[in-house]
């Protein structure tokens, strides 16, 4: 795969030893839906076949629509499900300069309530979005030309192998106006690489989003490639972690403060680039707060990032939140 030029990229030991991750990961979900379907005569083609984070997702998606029907006993929908992981038609990924991405548009109640793919440590618990052709359909191509210019926006950041890396399905949810009060973004360590998000249809308030999320995925699989995950789900100590107000385990509190990194350096990114004074004035406020948040953790921080216990990862985890930092005007360096 060829990564866009970033800023933002994993040194090559740790990227690596993500996708060699990947690769058997997508091999044991393989190796279950061929128990499922042993008629299986979809393998993986299309750009899935060249492209690891595609094949990456859409392994996950396919796993979870093809459970489903084999507990409800349809076998037509085992089939539809293990199609899509060699026709491509059927959810028609666009090439966007982060790579090919899969565009759905769900309305809320096309969602998945599970409780066991909403499990997850990092994340606020959310119904998901199962890649089908359906949903695939009805995403328009003003959505997908959001997507598109959302992930070129994010790519100009110096974002371009955070999202080339972690982002593959892109669910819109529901478009709301920048006065709404909450906009809703998540991702699972069940469908990896797929993002949910309510939206603005504006690329740059997309752009953050993604970013966000890519950055949720990317966190997760260097956990586990690193075999460290289970270890900080499982760590009893807690700390307090002001973007939710509350206090929280070791692996959500790092993925906050991971994920709110990228999104304070794509703030400034934004401060000097070509746009409305509105979406400069919101992201001027939106990198004051997170930095100021960022800033306020960084005893609880030091505590935290001595459970990583592999210092690559640990020192890349500073060094981004260090990013994040560099610079910032008063309280910050007060």
């Amino acid at each position: 795969m060829n990564v866009p030029v970033s800023t933002y990229q994993l040194p090559t030991g740790l990227s690596q030893q993500v996708d060699a991750y990947r690769a058997s990961k997508i091999a044991r979900l393989d190796d279950v839906l061929r128990a499922l379907d042993t008629n299986d005569d979809h393998p993986w083609s299309a750009a899935a076949s060249a492209d690891l984070p595609l094949r990456y997702a859409l392994a996950h998606q396919v796993f979870e629509a093809a459970s489903r029907a084999v507990q409800d006993q349809d076998t037509e929908a085992i089939g539809a499900a293990m199609m899509l992981r060699s026709e491509e038609s059927a959810l028609d990924p666009i090439q966007t300069d982060a790579g090919p991405i899969v565009v759905l548009h769900p309305a809320w109640a096309a969602l998945t309530d599970d409780a066991a793919l909403d499990e997850d440590a990092a994340r606020t618990a959310a119904p998901v979005a199962i890649a089908s052709a359906e949903l695939h359909a009805a995403a328009t191509a003003a959505d997908r030309d959001l997507v598109r210019r959302a992930l070129g926006s994010a790519v100009a950041a110096g974002f371009g192998s955070t999202v080339a890396r972690n982002t593959r399905v892109v669910a819109l949810i529901a478009e709301l106006r920048p006065t709404a009060a909450k906009i809703r973004s998540w991702t699972t360590t069940s469908l990896p690489a797929t993002a949910h998000l309510d939206y603005f249809a504006e690329q740059r308030y997309v752009s953050r989003e993604l970013i966000h999320e890519a950055a949720h995925t990317e966190l997760n699989d260097l956990f586990a490639a690193s075999g460290i995950a289970d270890d900080l789900r499982q760590s009893t100590a807690t700390f307090y972690a002001p973007w939710l107000e509350t206090e929280r385990p070791a692996f959500g509190f790092l993925h906050g403060t991971w994920a709110f990194s990228h999104v304070a350096l794509y703030c400034r990114w934004l401060l000097d680039a070509d746009v409305t004074p509105e979406i400069s004035a919101v992201a001027d406020m939106m990198h004051t707060r997170h930095v100021k948040q960022i800033h306020a953790t960084r005893q609880d921080f030091a505590r935290a990032v001595e459970l990583v216990r592999v210092p690559e990862l640990a020192e890349l985890i500073t060094q981004r939140r260090d990013a994040a930092l560099e610079g910032a005007s008063s309280p910050v360096n007060a």
